[in-house]
């Protein structure tokens, strides 16, 4: 019984919100099949009708696709400013590579002042969701001290983690890292690794996050 009046609450919730997962979930599709021509002529402008719509029903797969629109001019005009805004909004809901791009955003000062410690922050977000590309920035920031504390032990601990997925250039990181720690450090670099795996383990499950969980009440 319990069950029940709380689907019923998460339901009027969602809808006094505007948000509906499970349209949200087939206006993307839709969207997706008419930007790729799958099955129906190929339409970007009905395309981004549909996410536009995603997006207003709380889809961050569809806000997600609407930034990378909005970054290249693909379907709408180029607008870097709408781009962050879109990566913003499916960033906050956990998606790892909104959470990415919001990063390179404030890295390359695309649509937003630049700022490193910003940037930092929501590749640290990613990273901790195993991103590859995440974690090499984030070994990169570290190593250079830009946004964050220069340090290598950390630097180093992040660029292995890109390199155990193959990511390109991390393996050479992971040398120049090692060249600049103290022995102190070369001696932690074991329980550093270990210690952003447990943290990565943690906020994985978040990746996996469902549309209707990401819409849920708090």
């Amino acid at each position: 019984m319990k069950n029940i009046i709380f689907l019923i609450f998460a339901s009027v919730f969602l809808a006094a919100c505007g948000q509906n997962p499970t349209q949200a979930r087939a206006d993307y599709e839709l969207a997706m099949q008419h930007m790729r021509g799958l099955g129906v002529a190929q339409d970007q402008a009905l395309a981004m009708q549909y996410l536009t719509r995603a997006s207003e029903e709380g889809s961050s797969d569809a806000q997600l696709v609407l930034g990378f629109s909005y970054l290249k001019g693909q379907g709408v005009p180029q607008d870097a400013t709408k781009a962050v805004q879109f990566f913003a909004k499916a960033a906050a809901k956990g998606n790892k590579d909104a959470q990415y791009n919001v990063g390179l955003a404030y890295i390359r000062g695309e649509g937003v002042v630049k700022d490193l410690e910003k940037a930092a922050t929501w590749f640290e977000k990613a990273a901790l969701q195993d991103d590859a590309g995440a974690q090499y920035n984030m070994g990169v920031m570290y190593l250079n001290g830009e946004g964050v504390p220069r340090d290598p032990l950390i630097a180093y601990a992040w660029f292995k983690l890109a390199d155990e997925k193959s990511y390109e250039g991390a393996k050479k990181g992971m040398i120049s890292a090692q060249n600049a720690m103290t022995k102190e450090q070369t001696q932690s670099i074991e329980a550093t690794v270990a210690d952003l795996r447990e943290r990565i383990a943690k906020q994985k499950p978040q990746e996996k996050m469902s549309l209707e969980q990401q819409n849920a009440p708090l």
